[in-house]
C-alpha cells in the first residue's frame, strides 16, 4: 500500500486575519473615513464591524466592515459606538444599500464553526481582494 503524504498547513490566527481584513476595509474605502460629510483629516483610520465580531460568519468579511477616522468610530456623538442611529445614517446616506444590509444580516444569522478550513479560507480571499485595490 503507498503512504500518501499530506501537506500540513500553517494554523491561520484570528489575529493575522483581522489584521488583513483591517487592510481590505480601508483599502477598499481609499483610505478614507466613509462617514457620510466626514471631513476630519484623519492620520489614523478605524476598520468598524457593522455586527459585532462574535458572529463568525461575518467576522472575516469585509462587506461587514466599514472605514471610519477616530471620531466617526468611537469619539463623537455620532460615531458608531454611540449613536443608535448609526446604521439608519449610513444606509439612508447612500454609503451602503438597503440590500447590502438585508444581505449582511442574513450571512450574520447563519451558523458557522471558526474551524481552521474557515479561516484558511477567508486568509485566501482576503488577499485576493487586497491585490484587487
Amino acid at each position: 500500500m503507498k503512504k500518501v503524504k499530506v501537506k500540513k498547513t500553517r494554523t491561520v490566527s484570528d489575529t493575522a486575519l483581522l489584521q488583513l481584513w483591517a487592510k481590505v476595509v480601508k483599502a477598499r474605502a481609499g483610505n478614507k473615513c466613509e462617514y457620510p460629510g466626514c471631513t476630519v483629516r484623519a492620520t489614523q483610520l478605524h476598520p468598524h464591524h457593522f455586527y459585532s465580531r462574535r458572529h463568525i460568519n461575518t467576522r472575516y468579511d469585509p462587506r461587514n466592515g466599514i472605514c471610519l477616522c477616530a471620531v466617526h468610530h468611537v469619539f463623537g456623538v455620532n460615531s458608531a459606538h454611540s449613536d443608535p442611529n448609526f446604521k439608519d445614517i449610513i444606509i439612508n446616506s447612500g454609503v451602503r444599500s438597503i440590500e447590502w444590509f438585508h444581505d449582511i444580516t442574513e450571512r450574520k444569522n447563519v451558523i458557522q464553526k471558526n474551524n481552521q478550513f474557515h479561516r484558511q479560507n477567508w486568509k485566501i480571499s482576503l488577499k485576493c481582494m487586497l491585490e484587487k485595490y
